[in-house]
């Protein structure tokens, strides 16, 4: 459904702003309670009758998303940047903000990458504790600190399976890209029908707008004589 150009870059902006300041609010909020990795543990709470559990754990990722591509922070932080003029482009010169979904989705992408650039630039000012060999360097690193395990309740938590840990800002990027995904489906769907053309309708007109006409009874009868 299309939007106002207007009505779309105001939802875009609440989105952003909400999801980033959330983002980066939360993380403050945990590092501060719990310190970095080598601070205290949060308690473990089950979820579903015990075949998941919870649990606040502070971690820092120098890579991607699910922990990928390590010590690769620059990296990723320029590609933060390309993304974030894409989201840009996408929405004021493609029009994507006409599409009340699409700039749902564009919104998160942005709001999640921006939460997490924040971080890998560093801008948070944790730094590498005193025993480490880089004391008191500043991480340049993502802060994560949600913790999901899966399994059966009687499982040893070390046996479960553990979700890669992660912040909001990944669920904001990866819903956004699942809402990206869903709407190119449609997009294909749409084009299929189109490609298959309107079925042709009882009554409808020819082109030329001239309607079909029967032999008049003049001319049956002259056959008839």
């Amino acid at each position: 459904m299309k939007r106002p150009a207007g009505f779309g870059l105001v939802l875009f902006a609440v989105i952003v702003v909400c999801g980033t300041s959330w983002d980066l609010y939360s993380k403050s909020a945990v590092f501060t309670r719990y310190g970095g990795p080598e601070g205290e543990i949060d308690p473990v709470r089950s979820l579903a009758g015990g075949w998941a559990t919870f649990q606040l754990q502070t971690s820092f990722n120098a890579g991607a998303l699910f922990g990928l591509g390590q010590g690769l922070t620059w990296l990723f932080a320029l590609l933060s940047v390309v993304a974030v003029a894409g989201v840009v482009y996408w929405l004021v010169r493609l029009e994507g903000r006409r599409s009340r979904w699409l700039t749902v989705a564009l919104a998160l992408i942005m709001a999640g990458t921006l939460g997490n650039l924040y971080d890998r630039l560093g801008l948070h000012g944790e730094q590498f504790p005193p025993a480490h060999e880089r004391a008191d360097e500043r991480r340049y690193a993502v802060r994560d600190f949600l913790l999901f395990t899966f399994g059966r309740p009687e499982t040893p938590m070390h046996q479960r399976y553990h979700y890669p840990i992660f912040n909001f800002a990944d669920a904001f990027l990866v819903t956004g890209a699942v809402m990206l995904v869903l709407r190119s489906f449609r997009e294909d769907r749409d084009e299929e029908a189109s490609d298959d053309g309107l079925p042709e309708q009882a009554g409808v007109p020819p082109e030329n707008g001239a309607l079909p006409t029967e032999p008049s009874s003049t001319g049956r009868d002259s056959h008839r004589e």
